[in-house]
């Protein structure tokens, strides 16, 4: 998994690297072609809002992304990541193939009468 960490208004640091380093290795438990994540993160104006972006590829070239938040940038990270866990939860439900018994035999007919029988009116 290829990791890029790009920082908006300001300069990343090394315990920020290493929070989202061990972070985003647990995204690998829930969902194994994962190609890239790009990471997104932005001080607002004066740190009010401190927000974390998660652009992940995955298997196929499908885009996956999740945002977070919060006052402080840590948390932001946490709640990208759940959210992230979630949307590979739900892409990984629809790759797999749903197969469900047949309602219709091959010698039943469409009018719900059986091959052979004559209808009286």
């Amino acid at each position: 998994m290829e990791l890029q960490i790009e920082s908006r208004h300001f300069k990343t640091t090394p315990a920020i690297q290493t929070k989202i380093t061990e972070k985003l290795s647990k995204l690998e438990r829930y969902f194994d072609g994962i190609h890239r994540v790009h990471v997104v993160l932005d001080i607002a104006e004066k740190g009010k809002r401190q927000t974390a972006e998660l652009i992940c590829t995955v298997a196929k070239r499908h885009t996956l992304v999740a945002h977070g938040e919060a006052d402080d940038l840590y948390v932001a990270i946490d709640q990208a990541q759940e959210k992230m866990v979630t949307e590979m939860k739900k892409y990984k439900a629809k790759l797999r193939t749903v197969t469900r018994g047949k309602e219709n035999s091959v010698g039943a007919s469409v009018g719900g009468e059986a091959e052979g029988e004559i209808s009286e009116e």
